[in-house]
């Protein structure tokens, strides 16, 4: 009896670490742990661990974009794609062509000035997907959050044809 009483007062003292329940494991997905703190959204509980990047340049090119937007150069991001691309998002309007392109990126992501990280690819020489962590803040921290997964598709010449970003959506409480 006193064993089991002890270890109620242990865990009963225990139950509050940052906010989440010291007996709730942390999940674990592409790039590390997720806090459990955080429960309605991706979020890591460290920066994320860059991924391997598999051969192709589809990948390497994603790789790119990654290394472009978080080196502030969205003139470059936006010269990846080919003069007729599409960039397909779902929160906003389809765009068509390299000068829609170039002006989401220098305008409206230009003024955000967002840093991301790869957690993961998957992709050959045409095709590549990577999954997505914002650096944002949260409870007064920098912190990772996944936020979308991009579907890269190359032309003939290496340029992206195009780029669907599909976010993701806010886990829901259990």
């Amino acid at each position: 009896m006193r064993i089991g009483l002890l270890a109620g007062m242990v865990l009963a003292a225990t139950a509050a670490v940052d906010g989440a329940s010291a007996m709730e494991a942390p999940m674990v997905v592409a790039g590390g742990e997720l806090d459990p703190a955080f429960p309605g959204a991706d979020v890591y509980r460290a920066e994320p661990r860059a991924p391997v990047v598999p051969p192709g340049r589809a990948c390497a090119l994603a790789q790119r974009y990654v290394e472009l937007v978080n080196a502030g150069k969205y003139a470059e991001v936006a010269a990846l794609y080919a003069d007729d691309a599409t960039f397909l998002e779902p929160m906003r309007p389809n765009l068509h062509g390299r000068a829609q392109i170039d002006e989401f990126y220098t305008k409206r992501i230009g003024g955000m000035q967002p840093t991301v990280a790869a957690v993961a690819y998957l992709g050959n020489d045409s095709e590549c997907m990577v999954e997505l962590a914002l650096r944002t803040e949260m409870a007064g921290q920098q912190r990772y959050v996944l936020v979308s997964i991009d579907h890269f598709i190359l032309n003939e010449e290496g340029r992206i044809r195009s780029m669907a970003a599909f976010a993701r959506p806010l886990r829901q409480e259990q």
